[in-house]
């Protein structure tokens, strides 16, 4: 049973807090959940997942939880009703919390949860600029699932690991922002003038005719800018050069 008011708990709890906020990337703040988190909340199998913006996962911090494990629950994610919680309502939630014990041995994430040896989670959401960017997921074995104060002590950490994580999320975009703000400026005649024309929607004959060169040429500074400014198509570029 896991007491947060317990003097053996109470030390590594608040070093765990300090180290959280101190953590300047989300790197450092994934370091803090695979070495601290373990020795705080009971589990079987942790992991915090990072998504894309189109919510795909992007990247995994796991600990006791095996790669084929990983994996085969990318194949079932969509089956995962904390994870439709999590990102619908952007709460902390665990397997009773949405249903009985009865109803959960019927869920097709109970089946996939089970063929590994666990049977009940934890999921949590990292949220950045209003959006889920990640999860904070913990599974267990114990058929006497988790307790009151292992549910509350969870609860208080994932929101501290969630303000934390949107934090450096924000503060990683202003970066990025800032960086492609400079690349703009700094932009040679050139290729600025073909950044700005194509900005604008013009095509690149149409580049090439008001310009006076060639297609070929417009195409080199395109590729060139693209990669400047870390975008993929007209429409990401307009949007970079009029945010």
């Amino acid at each position: 049973m896991v007491r947060a008011n317990e003097p053996a708990l109470r030390e590594p709890l608040v070093l765990t807090l300090s180290r959280i906020h101190r953590s300047r990337s989300v790197d450092q703040l994934r370091q803090v959940f695979l070495h601290d988190i373990p020795r705080l909340i009971p589990a079987d199998a942790y992991g915090m997942y990072l998504f894309d913006d189109e919510l795909n996962t992007q990247s995994v911090f796991a600990y006791r939880a095996k790669p084929r494990f990983l994996s085969e629950y990318e194949e079932q994610r969509a089956l995962d009703p904390l994870l439709r919680h999590v990102l619908k309502r952007k709460k902390f939630t665990h397997s009773l919390a949405m249903y009985s014990e009865s109803e959960w041995v019927r869920q097709p994430l109970y089946d996939f949860l089970s063929r590994w040896g666990l049977q009940f989670s934890i999921e949590a959401p990292l949220v950045a600029n209003g959006s889920v960017v990640g999860t904070i997921n913990f599974a267990t074995s114990n058929k006497a699932y988790f307790s009151d104060e292992t549910l509350s002590l969870a609860r208080f950490l994932c929101e501290e690991l969630d303000v934390c994580c949107g934090r450096l999320v924000e503060l990683d975009t202003l970066r990025r922002q800032s960086v492609q703000a400079r690349s703009i400026e700094s932009l040679p005649g050139r290729a600025g003038q073909v950044m700005q024309l194509a900005a604008e929607g013009l095509p690149n004959h149409a580049i090439a005719h008001q310009l006076g060169i060639s297609e070929n040429t417009v195409r080199y500074h395109m590729k060139r800018i693209y990669r400047r400014l870390g975008v993929n198509n007209r429409a990401q570029l307009a949007g970079r050069v009029h945010q």
